[in-house]
């Protein structure tokens, strides 16, 4: 009996779905458009939220993060610390195990297959034991026990072999030696920080460990029984035995475990692996996605009790006749299951069409099943029951607890509901609202992270890989490259210009104490580099041959020439005038002030700019640097990759510019700019399609008002206001909620920027003006319509 009532129930909301087929259409294309964006945003969330927490020993895996201070001076906080730390604390009865990992990108070739590969790194013995990637061939324990061994991911054997079959192949590395293939590892998973295509034994570097270059990241993995407090306290022993006696004055160091599992988007240390992700804009998704689904939900519900009274009469009918309340509710229980399971369906299959497109949109590789399998069959069934229960449940208690005597009397109200309808409409535009006035104001900050003078010239830089080319040909090859037609300048530094890391400590000064000291930012160029990046210098002159040839003196007899920006000579206590001639010893560097530089970004500008040197070192570079006319680029390349190919002609050529670098301190931002500004169109299209079947069912209900008015004389533009007015009401009072919450988030989130533009009262107009047109365009589209029909077949229809 049970299961022929259900059947019962089913077919007769299957009839009453096909018989109002608008009414159906929006319902599933609202839903499918909110479950197919929720779903989408979910596996990004799920990617960002489980990064490092597969692995088999997660709780306890470490990363050691270096923290460095000087007196009066913030605290430096670094992922990279020397070479010697690991081994020194192997023998911990903490630590299980350890390793160190040091990212350094190589040139791989086989046979006639000849790549520049950045994702290659060099890790100790322990490193997939440690850590669980999977190996598809090899011995975890062995694969990187020697000199000259190393792992492939499965796509890179691929790439280079055409089967992941190569264990016991070689392959030749940076044109130099042969590794020996000891194993193939699955393809690394988007939500690790560890991202790597080749392994490399580290006993491969045939580097002695010491104590002086942080260049290194250190894991290690807890014993069962070991704490944090307790690894800490044996870690500040070993830093007062091996660095305590050395370290100057007013100098703290420390060496500090953070749980791998929160690298990602808990690390205050820089120079990480990968750039991390940021944990509110993971929480402004996370509401994104909610309010979508909810939005759709809404729709749903608004929809089903503005057709009340259109279904009246049916549920006065049916009680007449003898149906309970219960039965009622379960019928209106089994269309909403209908439309759902319908919206289901077609949500799932969109967010698969368009899963490549977001990836695109997210720079992320999300696949569906992979890691997340069971996890997105558990969200599809909750979305399902959620979205059953709170879509269904009020519209179902509501149509079912009409009274037949009334309805049968026609005393029904018609704006039964109406004052819920109402409040939902406002939440849906304020949430519209809010949404538009953040992505104006994400928008409007990316703009002026574009266009704000940076005290450098970014812009037509060409970047070559530096690491490749021996320093002791750059001025060889550098005079050739400007005999090229196009090129302007040519330098080089250790650094991106647009990301100096490189942390140095002043340990002289003229004119100050001894044991003075300051920690400071630094960067080893080459003599153009402020002629080329388009500094501007408040005092001294440029480099000249003479100050190139007292650095390339012997490491004893070397005489260097310092040029400081304005923020650090104001540190000192100078200005630009008295800071030339003073002698400074920086690292062993020693030498005078040659010249104060404008201040200039160096930096993300999320912080201030800070002091900085700039001197001259030939002993390494990573970047070359070449300043184009910006004219014919093509040939210039073209004619760059020849000049190149003369020089390494087994270093593959290639380049990016100095723009691409700037743009990717601010990859979470856009990253996230584009994901809001997509799914807050989304947010208003969902909303709109709501308002268009209010609008619609509106109009039907005041059909014969209409009729009537026209006949009196009412004119197309009068019916239509008289239809929009109350919705625009609507309109204008979310406008009046979410300003004020938008204002306050989107000021929260500009003061995370150091220079950030100004949150100006035209962005909130805008958002109105958008908010308002889109909603009356929606709605003026089916109120038009209704203008237009001949009266006396209204009048008649009623």
């Amino acid at each position: 009996m049970e299961s022929h009532m259900w059947q019962n129930y089913l077919k007769t909301a299957a009839r009453n779905l096909v018989k109002r087929k608008l009414y159906t259409a929006i319902n599933i294309s609202g839903l499918a458009v909110g479950i197919a964006s929720f779903i989408l945003l979910a596996l990004y969330l799920q990617n960002e939220w489980t990064y490092d927490k597969f692995h088999e020993h997660a709780a306890q895996l470490y990363r050691i993060r270096m923290d460095y201070g000087e007196k009066d001076q913030p605290v430096a906080h670094v992922a990279m610390n020397p070479s010697a730390l690991g081994p020194a604390m192997k023998d911990f009865p903490e630590v299980k195990a350890m390793t160190r990992v040091y990212p350094q990108g190589a040139t791989v070739k086989n046979g006639d297959k000849v790549m520049n590969e950045k994702r290659f790194i060099y890790a100790d013995a322990a490193f997939f034991q440690m850590f669980s990637f999977p190996l598809l061939s090899g011995n975890a324990a062995t694969v990187l026990s020697g000199p000259d061994m190393v792992v492939l991911t499965a796509g890179m054997a691929k790439k280079y072999f055409g089967t992941t079959d190569v264990v016991g192949k070689t392959i030749k590395i940076n044109n130099d030696k042969d590794f020996l293939i000891t194993g193939v590892a699955a393809d690394v998973p988007s939500n690790t920080h560890l991202k790597f295509q080749f392994v490399a034994s580290y006993a491969s570097m045939g580097k002695k460990d010491n104590w002086n270059a942080p260049n290194y990241y250190t894991y290690v993995q807890l014993a069962d029984n070991a704490t944090i407090p307790g690894l800490h306290n044996r870690i500040k022993s070993l830093i007062r035995d091996q660095i305590g006696g050395a370290a100057p004055a007013g100098v703290t160091f420390d060496f500090v475990p953070e749980p791998v599992t929160g690298i990602h988007l808990s690390s205050i240390a820089s120079h990480s692996t990968e750039a991390g992700g940021d944990i509110h804009y993971n929480y402004i998704l996370t509401i994104v996605a909610i309010l979508l689904l909810l939005i759709a939900c809404i729709n749903f519900m608004n929809l089903a009790t503005a057709r009340s009274s259109d279904r009246s009469r049916e549920i006065g009918v049916r009680k007449a006749l003898g149906a309970q309340r219960g039965q009622l509710f379960w019928q209106f229980i089994a269309e909403s299951t209908l439309i759902t399971f319908a919206a289901m369906v077609t949500g799932i299959a969109l967010a698969l069409i368009l899963l490549p497109a977001f990836n695109n949109l997210a720079n992320t590789n999300l696949e569906v099943g992979r890691y997340n399998g069971y996890r997105l069959g558990i969200l599809l069934i909750g979305i399902f029951l959620c979205t059953t229960f709170f879509a269904a449940t009020y519209p179902a208690l509501f149509l079912s607890g009409f009274r037949p005597v009334q309805v049968l009397k026609g005393a029904l109200n018609k704006t039964t509901g109406g004052g819920i309808r109402k409040t939902l409409v406002v939440f849906q535009f304020a949430a519209s609202v809010f949404f538009i006035i953040c992505t104006l104001v994400v928008g409007r900050q990316l703009f002026y992270i574009q266009h704000k003078k940076l005290g450098l010239d970014r812009s037509q830089v060409l970047v070559l890989d530096g690491e490749k080319l021996n320093p002791k040909k750059l001025e060889d090859f550098k005079s050739k490259l400007l005999q090229q037609s196009g090129v302007q300048l040519v330098s080089a530094s250790y650094d991106s210009p647009v990301a100096v890391g490189g942390g140095y400590g002043l340990s002289y000064v003229e004119g100050k104490p001894a044991g003075y000291n300051m920690n400071i930012t630094a960067i080893p160029v080459e003599k153009d580099y402020i002629k080329t990046m388009g500094i501007t210098l408040a005092s001294g002159e440029d480099l000249t041959g003479a100050d190139i040839q007292d650095v390339l003196k012997e490491d004893d007899k070397r005489v260097y020439h310092f040029y400081l920006n304005e923020t650090a000579v104001k540190h000192l206590g100078w200005t630009a005038e008295t800071a030339i001639g003073k002698r400074l010893s920086m690292n062993g560097r020693t030498g005078p002030v040659k010249g104060v530089m404008k201040d200039f970004h160096f930096a993300s500008m999320k912080s201030k700019i800070e002091p900085i040197i700039v001197f001259p070192e030939y002993d390494w570079f990573g970047e070359i640097l070449i300043k184009t006319s910006g004219n014919n680029e093509q040939p210039v390349i073209a004619g760059v990759e020849k000049i190149w190919k003369d020089y390494l002609p087994g270093v593959p050529f290639e380049y990016h510019f100095l723009n691409e670098e700037f743009d990717g301190l601010y990859k979470a931002e856009y990253r996230t700019s584009a994901i809001l500004s997509t799914f807050s169109t989304v947010i208003i299209l969902v909303s709109c399609l709501g308002l268009l079947g209010l609008a619609t069912f509106t109009a039907q209900q005041r059909t014969k008002e209409i009729g009537i008015r026209k006949i009196m004389g009412a004119s197309v533009s009068s019916v239509v206001a008289l239809l929009s007015k109350d919705f625009m009401k609507l309109v204008i009072l979310s406008l009046c909620i979410a300003s004020p919450l938008a204002w306050y988030a989107m000021h929260y989130w500009l003061e995370g920027f150091a220079y950030h533009a100004v949150l100006s009262i035209w962005i909130f107009l805008a958002a109105g003006a958008i908010a308002i047109f889109i909603a009356l365009l929606t709605v003026s589209l089916q109120s038009v319509k209704a203008a237009l029909m001949n009266p006396i077949k209204s009048l008649r229809s009623e």
